[in-house]
């Protein structure tokens, strides 16, 4: 897995210090790529939680095609 692209961009400026950010994370591995979004008026928050939701997106859509794997040798 690895990391694509990174943006952050402010939501609603007009808040100043108080502003929410929005940080996208798009990630890829050798079968597909995804995108995840964080959001908090702290940066680094809001990429804490893109990042981890784009590892728990991996860890989970390796866990399905493992269970699909196993179903299809069941059935044969």
């Amino acid at each position: 897995m690895s990391l694509i692209d990174f943006k952050v961009r402010v939501i609603n400026a007009q808040a100043g210090t108080a502003a929410r950010v929005r940080v996208l994370v798009n990630s890829k591995d050798s079968k597909s790529e995804w995108g995840t979004v964080g959001v908090s008026e702290n940066v680094i928050e809001a990429s804490w939680q893109a990042l981890v939701d784009a590892v728990e997106y991996k860890l989970f859509s390796k866990k399905k095609s493992f269970l699909h794997q196993q179903n299809k040798k069941r059935q044969v």
